[in-house]
């Protein structure tokens, strides 16, 4: 059965590197960004770039010492990190580009001064999951960090290691798995039984919003006169419309904005829009026995309510990527955006239009798009120990230190209450943290070795209705039908 699943995963590794499927589209690429298409975005990953990133790139390129960290006393782990225990060992880390890279890269210097271990790192900005896999089956890599959906494929296909049992004899006294975000664990680590892997980068859609747009008497009357209520940050899509409708220039001259909403809404990452709002309106994208949960009218709805929205949007919306679509709200463009958290480095960099003017709330409905990030071990590993020590520096608390100003936001509930995480005045944190909570809808489809190509259906439908070739139910039942099919061709072996 195994190599039979082995063969399932390697034919459709060629068939996404043909068709450009696969990590070229994952959410995970998202959050700090987020589509692997774009130039790094998250989840699923996000945009890197900026003065944080440059910075990271020469503590990387230099050689990061722990020296660099006085504020953190337990790099060592308890002291289960010594000097030498790894010496003449080497493992093989695969990432994605830009700020994996750069944060991988300052990891593997710190392990190999304090164990003198190896750690080489390999990175794929594109078609992360066809070369993860292949790598893996290869036996080419050591660890992988990868978004949650790929490494749920990898743990059904055999790939991976369960860590159970090393958490209880290698991890160091105060690892402390249950210092990770409520249902954490759950969603990115386990799988069938097993613990197959270290939360490594947490995602979810955020709402942004011009607040100081929002806080404006002269518009809040404005619009009480307009629409009968308060001018208040929107809770429901149906909210949401209005206060759109309001801010877009062309439907109200007063506005101070040209428009009330913007996104990134080009192939890669217009699905994420859809999600954000399914769960609102009752669906999910896969129900019961791997069938499609939105085929009861909630699919409809919510696709209908996004090309709603983006009447109000700029026109180049649907052709914006991860750096576009964040460059045109950070420059005060539109009221208000859905978008992963690392948007807000645009709007508080030095000399944004925007900065100090951007708040952050839940996605409007409540049922934000979910990504996210993990590392895991590859099963053929000669060196599981050093594999995972190496995963439990990354995913330490103090670890977590080092990754947080690289847009890697914290996965452990108690870094955002530490002193020296408030020090760093992350004003999404609060926003992230309830997003997280309130998140339902995986970025990436949760079936073993479809997951890309089932992210294909659903963009190439949307981009269909987006520019009306298509109604929101022709969409919607074209999606319903290609997904059964490509979940059909499969099923018997998940």
């Amino acid at each position: 059965m195994k190599r039979k699943i082995l063969a399932i995963l390697l034919a459709l590794t060629l068939l996404g590197s043909a068709t450009g499927c696969g990590s070229g589209t994952p959410a995970a690429d998202q959050s700090s960004g987020a589509n692997a298409s774009q130039p790094e975005e998250s989840p699923a990953g996000e945009t890197s770039g900026g003065e944080e990133n440059a910075a990271a790139e020469q503590v990387s390129s230099s050689g990061a010492r722990v020296a660099d960290y006085p504020m953190l006393d337990n790099l060592d782990l308890d002291g289960t990190l010594k000097p030498g225990m790894y010496e003449g060992k080497k493992i093989v880390v695969a990432c994605s580009g830009a700020n994996y890279e750069t944060v991988f890269k300052i990891f593997a210097s710190l392990f190999e001064e304090m164990t003198g271990g190896v750690v080489e790192v390999q990175s794929f900005p594109d078609q992360l999951f066809e070369k993860g896999q292949m790598g893996l089956t290869s036996n080419q890599f050591d660890i992988v960090c990868m978004p949650i959906a790929y490494i749920h494929s990898f743990a059904h296909a055999g790939l991976l290691t369960d860590i159970t049992e090393m958490l209880d004899t290698v991890a160091s006294p105060n690892y402390d798995e249950k210092d990770f975000l409520t249902g954490m664990y759950d969603t990115y680590s386990r799988y069938n039984g097993m613990q197959v892997a270290f939360p490594f980068k947490p995602d979810s859609m955020v709402f942004f919003y011009r607040k100081d747009l929002f806080e404006d008497e002269n518009l809040k009357s404005k619009f009480k006169e307009k629409y009968g209520r308060e001018l208040t940050v929107p809770a429901t899509p149906e909210e949401m419309l209005e206060v759109a409708e309001f801010f877009t220039k062309s439907e109200n001259p007063d506005s101070p904005v040209d428009y009330g909403y913007s996104g990134v809404l080009s192939k890669g990452s217009s699905r994420f829009t859809w999600f954000n709002h399914l769960g609102y309106f009752g669906g999910e994208e896969i129900g019961d026995n791997f069938t499609p949960g939105f085929t009861d009218g909630s699919g409809v709805k919510a696709l209908q309510f996004m090309l709603d929205l983006v009447k109000f949007a700029p026109k180049e919306s649907i052709t914006f990527d991860w750096d576009t679509g964040n460059t045109y709200f950070a420059q005060g463009n539109a009221a208000m955006m859905e978008q992963w958290p690392g948007l807000y480095m645009n709007c508080e960099a030095d000399g944004s239009p925007t900065k100090g003017k951007v708040g952050y709330g839940l996605v409007p409905g409540g049922s934000p798009c979910l990504g996210g990030w993990a590392m895991s071990i590859a099963a053929s590993s000669p060196e599981q120990e050093m594999a995972f020590k190496f995963c439990e520096l990354v995913t330490s608390k103090d670890g977590e230190y080092i990754k947080a100003p690289i847009e890697m936001d914290p996965c452990r509930a108690s870094n955002y209450e530490r002193d020296i995480f408030l020090e760093l005045g992350n004003p999404v944190y609060d926003a992230l943290k309830e997003n997280l909570a309130a998140a339902s809808q995986l970025a990436d489809t949760d079936i073993p070795y479809v997951s890309a190509q089932i992210g294909d259906v659903e963009e190439i439908a949307i981009q269909s209705a987006l520019v009306g070739d298509i109604t929101a139910q022709e969409a919607i039942d074209k999606i319903a039908e290609e997904m059964t099919k490509v979940i059909d061709s499969v099923k018997d072996d998940l």
